[in-house]
């Protein structure tokens, strides 16, 4: 059968990446068990019976002409598919522990640049304390494809999505948008940051922001619920802002929908001592921590995100793969 449609509306970018998802999952069926087991989280959890600890798998690709171009160098390739992956770890506050890697190459690859993307991937590894442990390699006629998963521990509490409640905080680790101009090559994984906010039992929902706050937000959210964001508390990069003069739109719009950050998102109790946590996280973390919004009612109708603001911009849209307008 050829895999390619011939029905525009049998193409999967007549849907978009969100209801493919949901769609795996139902094609699946039963041999796809709940989040966090399954489809659904930043990773996979998997208990490690009799012990406390549990298992966290995930699996990110870098794909040439994709998520890299001639302009970087084969350690930047490298060092970008193991920290993506990592940044998945993070969000669930665990560590990675070791990954499997493979490949699918075209004959005429340049040995030399292979080499080199080896020898980033390894001192990205040591970096990380994380092994690689195996993989595959496969030909491939013009397709430049690393497909990397990557296995990390947690101690006893997973952090997960969807379990903000009703007058939760909503806070963002760093600053946001503007990744293009080069944080989604440069960027270190919050996993230290995530091991302790899985100590923190006021943390009620936590996931690593890849696709930006107009998608990934809602995400952490019980169903029924929505998010007021303060326009005015969004931590806003300098490379959001020099992008904004560039693209004539809202810094803000750059820092809400670009992407690629790879900071922490992550939801606190109504309960909360918010200046003691705080100044609990300053104690350990140079890391800039920012509150951005509260958990609300959503009635029908109603949008998943607002700002408090009545005159801050924005469509709220974040990458989306499969988005026939993109």
């Amino acid at each position: 059968m050829n895999p390619f449609a011939v029905e525009k509306s049998d193409r999967i970018d007549s849907i978009g990446e969100s209801e493919l998802i949901e769609r795996i999952r139902s094609w699946l069926g039963h041999v796809s068990p709940d989040s966090p087991r399954g489809i659904g989280d930043d990773c996979s959890v998997l208990p490690i019976f009799p012990f406390e600890n549990q298992l966290l798998v995930t699996a990110d690709p870098v794909i040439y002409h994709k998520h890299f171009d001639d302009s970087l160098k084969p350690e930047q390739v490298a060092s970008k598919l193991l920290k993506r992956n990592a940044s998945d770890i993070a969000a669930m506050g665990g560590y990675p522990r070791s990954a499997t890697l493979s490949l699918a190459l075209p004959s005429r690859l340049s040995i030399s640049w292979l080499q080199r993307f080896y020898k980033g991937l390894a001192l990205e590894a040591k970096h990380l304390d994380t092994e690689i442990s195996g993989g595959d390699i496969s030909s491939t006629d013009d397709f430049i494809g690393a497909f990397l998963t990557l296995i990390g521990v947690a101690n006893k509490r997973v952090l997960e999505r969807r379990k903000a409640t009703l007058n939760s905080k909503i806070y963002v680790t760093g600053d946001l948008g503007g990744s293009i101009l080069g944080k989604h090559h440069n960027f270190e994984p919050r996993l230290a940051e995530g091991q302790w906010l899985s100590t923190q039992s006021t943390v009620l929902a936590c996931m690593d922001l890849s696709d930006g706050i107009g998608k990934d937000c809602p995400a952490l959210l019980e169903p029924g619920l929505g998010v007021l964001l303060q326009a005015d508390d969004i931590p806003i990069s300098a490379a959001a802002l020099r992008l904004s003069e560039q693209s004539r739109r809202p810094a803000l719009e750059h820092a809400i929908n670009d992407g690629e950050d790879y900071e922490l998102l992550f939801a606190l109790a109504p309960s909360t001592d918010h200046e003691a946590l705080q100044t609990a996280w300053r104690q350990v973390f140079e890391t800039p921590l920012s509150l951005i919004g509260v958990v609300v009612e959503k009635k029908p109708g109603d949008p998943t995100l607002s700002f408090s603001e009545t005159d801050a911009f924005i469509g709220f849209t974040g990458y989306e793969h499969f988005r026939s307008t993109q």
